[in-house]
Parts: structure tokens; sequence; C-alpha cells
């Protein structure tokens, strides 16, 4: 896996009409078929509706660029522990399983 965007800054719409920002890597395999995003800096209330939100987002503004439109691409959520410890942990969409 290649690492083809490190930290990019997107701005998208969340499900209750507010402006959020977050960043996003993205990974992709040598040969362009599969491809990783994972978006850090999301609200950590209800991760699965601001992450299908911020996906929908990216696909539109920055993912057709970079990807292949027959790219295999997995979704991860990244977000601290509820006691808010640096452990970070991920949230796979369902969109992208």
């Amino acid at each position: 896996m290649q690492l083809v965007r490190q930290a990019h800054p997107f701005e998208y719409r969340d499900h209750h009409g507010v402006d959020r920002l977050g960043s996003a890597d993205l990974w992709r395999s040598r040969s362009g078929d599969r491809a990783v995003l994972v978006l850090r800096g999301l609200p950590p209330g209800e991760l699965g509706a601001h992450g299908v939100r911020a996906l929908r987002t990216l696909d539109t503004t920055l993912l057709p660029y970079l990807l292949r439109p027959d790219v295999r691409l997995n979704v991860l959520v990244l977000h601290r522990e509820a006691g808010g410890t640096a452990k970070a942990r991920a949230l796979v969409l369902p969109l992208s399983a």
C-alpha cells in the first residue's frame, strides 16, 4: 500500500445541516484495485452518520481524481475511546465492507 494523501483537510455537511471539518488519509495498493480511506477528526457522537456524510463528500471531491472507478474501498473512522485515552479505535463503515 502506498500513502496517496496524508491529513487531507475537507469540509462536509453533517446529517443536521452543520458544516464540519475533518481530515483523511488515503492508501492505495500498487495495482490500484484496493484502497483504504482513514477519516479523522469527526465529532465523537454518531460516528457512523458523520462518517457516511464525510464519505459522500469525498466521493465527489477527492476520490474520483485519485482512484479507479472499479476500486474496492475500505473506510475506517478513527476516534478516541469514551474515556478520552489516546488509544485509537476504528469504526468500519458498512458501505465500504
